[in-house]
């Protein structure tokens, strides 16, 4: 007859001795069980933390060498136009004289006026709901400059052109 893991034959002691250790081999297997998740966890999460690192590492971008020329600009929190719950501003640059706005894709816009001084915009801010004006300054160097302009970037901007009393062309 073929001999089974457990035996019948084994007196009430014996089988009392092996239930006894029954809670170690169980706390043992989870112990095991639970050190191969975490190293499972861990291996996926390091690409993750290196990706996030190199993230981090690109949000700075620095401007050209040359002042920003006349024109319009638009610059973004991501490098890309249109991310949603992404801030960008758009503005029209003359003689160092900046119109323009903040804004979210899908969402409100706050206008402003002020200087262009070297990396940094110096200007009033004027809050699209209560139209309170605040002082603010905005290193353009925490920002990624963005090439594709499109025509609600420059509706946006001529709003606040109009709105400040000047025109899109003249700032």
């Amino acid at each position: 007859m073929n001999k089974f893991w457990f035996d019948i034959s084994i007196s009430s002691s014996q089988v009392g001795k092996r239930y006894k250790r029954l809670p170690y081999y169980l706390l043992g297997g989870l112990a095991l069980a639970n050190a191969w998740a975490v190293t499972a966890l861990c291996a996926q999460a390091q690409p993750n933390v290196i990706g996030v690192e190199q993230e981090a590492n690109a949000i700075a971008v620095s401007l050209p060498q040359s002042p920003l020329k006349d024109g319009v600009h638009l610059f973004g929190q991501a490098r890309k136009p249109g991310k949603f719950q992404t801030e960008y501003l758009i503005f029209k640059i003359k003689r160092n004289q900046v119109i323009g706005a903040f804004f979210m894709p899908s969402s409100s816009f706050d206008c402003f006026a002020g200087n262009l001084q070297g990396g940094a915009l110096t200007v009033s801010v004027v809050e699209s709901y209560e139209q309170q004006t605040y002082e603010h300054s905005v290193n353009l160097n925490q920002y990624y400059a963005i090439k594709q302009i499109n025509n609600n970037d420059l509706r946006i901007l001529d709003v606040c052109a109009v709105h400040s009393g000047h025109t899109a062309q003249e700032p």
